[in-house]
């Protein structure tokens, strides 16, 4: 099937030839007699697939962020549910250190080991003595001996 060019057209319609439709010159299917036979539907405006392409890359934008958006806030939610039990761990923790130091000064209180030490079979001390250090001249360390201990009267 052959086209006609627009001064064929116009000279069918019954127009002069210079009122015929001007075709802009090294325009993809305008040529008369080139890219016409391409076109099989319906004319479209010369911006619509610009303007298709720009929504595309603007909604790809668009479902690039949401999803961005929903992980940042799926790492944040995995962040804070590390927090929460590691502060459940810490007053856990805090919880224990406070009950081993009360059992610890209930140990070190005197009386408790005066009682203790009676109901082991020992008997108090007729006299109290306090070690002093000593250094021993070969090595430098220091060490405590009975031997130099004075007694404190007690």
């Amino acid at each position: 099937m052959t086209t006609a060019t627009a001064p064929e057209r116009a000279a069918v319609a019954g127009l002069p030839v210079e009122a015929a439709p001007r075709h802009a010159a090294g325009r993809p299917g305008t040529e008369p007699g080139r890219g016409d036979e391409r076109r099989t539907g319906p004319e479209r405006p010369r911006g619509s697939r610009r303007t298709r392409r720009a929504a595309t890359i603007a909604a790809s934008i668009v479902l690039l962020s949401l999803l961005a958006v929903v992980g940042a806030n799926a790492y944040l939610t995995q962040g804070q549910v590390r927090l929460t039990n590691l502060q459940s761990q810490l007053g856990s923790a805090s919880g224990t250190y406070r009950d081993l130091e009360l059992r610890l000064g209930q140990l070190e209180n005197p009386s408790q080991v005066v009682s203790r030490a009676s109901s082991d079979g020992l008997s108090p001390p007729s006299r109290v003595t306090d070690l002093t250090p000593v250094t021993d001249p070969a090595s430098g360390a220091t060490a405590t001996s009975p031997a130099n201990a004075t007694p404190t009267g007690r």
